[in-house]
């Protein structure tokens, strides 16, 4: 009827596959069935933190069917990307930052639109402040925030954005103090962002 289910169907078939795979362990002592507890996938992908390469590698092949091709994409035991974040494993602690694979292309992929076009300014703003917050709660650091600001800013100044209304609206942004700042213990003025 025009709606693309391509997610719901892999998502149930990997379910499937999952289900299967822990209903057959979990009357038996198989010490994985108890390194999947923190895992967690979207779609297809997968990540179960805190688990060596090879065991993971080799837990996917007896879950998942042959046809389906597993690619890890960590580069270290203690580095990955899931989805839009780098996580990083520092002094025994979970750090994580915004990740974008776009930026790895070797061609510039444009993401807002430029606002010489027909579409209305006040809600192309809005999106800029909407990305603020996904930027504020993926990254754990405040230099990681303040760096992946400036990136977004110079994006939509690339794109035709006013600065002085990027500026203004992440002033409001920074002075209405969403909870995501405060993990920073930092009061963040504009010109950290300049």
């Amino acid at each position: 009827m025009g709606c693309d289910c391509a997610p719901q169907v892999a998502d149930l078939f990997l379910y499937w596959y999952e289900h299967s795979y822990i209903a057959e362990g979990v009357g038996t002592n198989d010490p994985t069935i108890h390194v999947l507890q923190h895992a967690c996938r979207y779609i297809d992908d997968l990540n179960v933190p805190n688990i060596d390469d090879n065991i993971c590698e080799s837990i996917c092949y007896d879950i998942y069917p042959d046809e389906l091709d597993i690619v890890p994409t960590n580069s270290s035991p203690s580095s990955t990307t899931f989805l839009d974040l780098d996580i990083n494993i520092v002094d025994k602690r979970f750090v994580s930052k915004l990740y974008d694979k776009r930026r790895d292309f070797g061609f510039k992929v444009i993401t807002f639109p430029n606002l010489r076009s027909n579409i209305p300014n006040k809600t192309s703003y809005g999106t800029f402040i909407g990305e603020l917050y996904r930027i504020c709660k993926s990254c754990t650091l405040s230099d990681d925030f303040v760096i992946e600001v400036k990136l977004l800013i110079n994006k939509l100044i690339n794109q035709k954005f006013d600065k002085s209304l990027l500026y203004s609206c992440l002033n409001r942004f920074l002075h209405s103090k969403p909870a995501c700042l405060s993990k920073y213990w930092h009061c963040f003025n504009v010109s950290e962002f300049m």
